[in-house]
């Protein structure tokens, strides 16, 4: 029997943290470890409480906590969990998540019941349960088509039919193998937040991994609180988040420029003329929801230009 871990960052909210805790516990296939990256101190309510509960719904030692020196991010916890995970807890498998993603008790059974090849990473099906379980965020599908091999899916009607789903990639809710890390190592820290769900993907796929999204594997995760703003431009289609905050949207700019240097190395050109498109729509999304602010257009260019010329800079 494969050994799975399932992974999440804690900052801030005990509740969050504490639910995800009880749905893992909840689950008809318990994981072997349950590790919590604490981005928050030493001190933090959340540590005695968490112990407390696992005791109650755990095989002893199944509960770990990794304690940060400060707020590394997303990207920065998720980095040092799967390292511990497959090097110290000698994990078989990862099962990425969040505090406020929680899996329903048949999600991890259905995902691993899903007979695959050691070069596929598996997915759960991220759903708003607040939306009918309508899809948390757009998922990227083959389409058949081979002048348009992939599409993204904005909601559950678009997707196939089967259960087993053919994706681009995928971050949350990911079960990434042994091999996965090997070969692609862990996210890049410095990202922060909103970038390992895009980087990390990008290197496992580079790596020779594909993805299948388990539609039976679902897990409840918030959706945006106003519905995303979607522009078809040929092949590739730009998503632009209404009410983000201007740190979350530096965040997500600078790491997409920052990932495009990764993508296309050698072609400064074909980079900046991304940039170019993608300054283009965002200003007509921000006109759209009337968004157009010195703050905003501020925080679009410098993390645009931080992430171009490779700089992952704070906000």
């Amino acid at each position: 029997m494969p050994r799975i871990c399932a992974i999440f960052t804690h900052f801030g909210s005990a509740e969050r943290s504490l639910t995800c805790l009880r749905r893992l516990g909840a689950q008809t296939r318990i994981p072997e470890n349950v590790l919590i990256i604490n981005n928050s101190t030493a001190d933090d309510a959340l540590l005695p409480t968490a112990h407390e509960l696992a005791a109650e719904i755990f095989p002893p030692d199944t509960l770990h906590i990794l304690q940060m020196d400060s707020n590394l991010g997303n990207a920065g916890g998720c980095a040092h969990g799967i390292e511990h995970a497959f090097s110290k807890l000698h994990a078989d498998f990862v099962w990425v998540l969040d505090d406020d993603s929680w899996p329903r008790p048949h999600s991890l059974e259905k995902l691993l019941a899903v007979e695959v090849d050691e070069m596929t990473v598996r997915m759960s099906l991220v759903i708003d349960p607040t939306k009918n379980d309508e899809l948390s965020w757009p998922l990227t599908i083959l389409t058949g088509n081979e002048n348009r091999p992939w599409k993204s899916a904005i909601t559950r009607d678009e997707l196939p039919t089967g259960n087993i789903i053919p994706s681009r990639a995928g971050w949350l809710g990911a079960l990434y193998p042994r091999e996965a890390w090997i070969r692609a190592g862990v996210p890049t820290p410095e990202l922060f937040i909103r970038g390992e769900d895009e980087e990390y993907p990008w290197k496992v796929r580079a790596a020779g991994f594909s993805f299948v999204t388990v539609a039976d594997s679902p897990l409840e995760h918030p959706s945006s609180k106003v519905p995303l703003i979607c522009y078809r431009v040929g092949k590739h289609t730009f998503f632009y988040e209404p009410g983000l905050p201007a740190s979350r949207q530096y965040y997500k700019t600078r790491n997409w420029a920052w990932l495009q240097r990764l993508k296309h190395p050698k072609n400064p050109l074909l980079r900046l003329a991304a940039c170019g498109f993608y300054i283009l729509l965002s200003l007509r999304a921000m006109l759209q929801t009337n968004e157009v602010t010195f703050k905003k257009l501020y925080t679009l260019f410098r993390a645009l230009h931080n992430g171009f010329y490779g700089k992952l800079r704070p906000y």
